[in-house]
């Protein structure tokens, strides 16, 4: 079985299957939750507005002269539906919160690795000294922390498995972290227009068993 770190662990015991790559997990979780508040929402409203549609629809003869209300629905509904879409909206910034900020702080035991972004290629540096142009060697089971920096302009590092991305700014060392679950190679793009040659930004994503990623590392780069 391929090693797994502390979030991994989380999803594993909230009995979801353990995604391709962390942290996307996260933004799965939030889309869901997103997704069933509003379903709810909308069959509380849609189901009584249809149900009213058909009863009260107009029919010649019968209430031709429509309904007369004297009064207002009462202070305990007007207290209700301000105090629910309250909850409701304080519940879903404080998940979201949540969540993103797990999405954006890498694990203590992140393998660090610099890369340093220019028109039109990626270059990462590893804590040894080792370097690689376009291919990020990675160890399965364990989080990775890019230290992001740019040559020129403004580009953008994204890693589709993981569901993370990062603006990559000339001046500035932003991060991002991820972790993949599974050996094999992926790709990873510039997500930000940065001139003629854009498209052909690439890198890969080599994740290779510890052993082996501990054997690249030692040869001599």
């Amino acid at each position: 079985m391929q090693p797994l770190s502390l979030a991994s662990a989380e999803v594993l015991a909230g009995g979801a299957a353990t995604p391709i790559a962390f942290p996307g997990q996260y933004w799965d979780q939030m889309f869901n939750i997103w997704l069933f508040v509003a379903i709810g929402i909308y069959l509380i409203v849609a189901l009584p507005m249809l149900y009213f549609l058909v009863k009260y629809r107009y029919r010649k003869g019968v209430n031709e002269q429509g309904a007369q209300e004297e009064a207002g629905p009462g202070i305990g509904i007007e207290v209700l539906w301000t105090v629910i879409p309250l909850i409701i909206v304080i519940y879903l910034a404080t998940q979201s919160l949540a969540f993103y900020t797990r999405q954006r702080t890498p694990p203590a035991d992140s393998l660090p690795v610099k890369v340093e972004s220019a028109m039109w290629s990626w270059n990462f540096e590893y804590s040894n000294g080792k370097k690689s142009t376009t291919d990020l060697y990675v160890p399965v089971g364990k989080p990775v922390k890019l230290l992001l920096t740019s040559k020129d302009v403004i580009h953008a590092f994204h890693v589709p498995e993981a569901k993370t991305m990062e603006d990559v700014v000339p001046g500035r060392v932003t991060h991002l972290w991820f972790q993949f679950n599974k050996t094999g190679e992926y790709r990873a793009y510039c997500r930000e227009y940065c001139g003629g040659a854009h498209a052909f930004m690439l890198a890969t994503i080599k994740v290779v068993t510890p052993e082996q990623f501990e054997q690249w590392l030692k040869q001599p780069g």
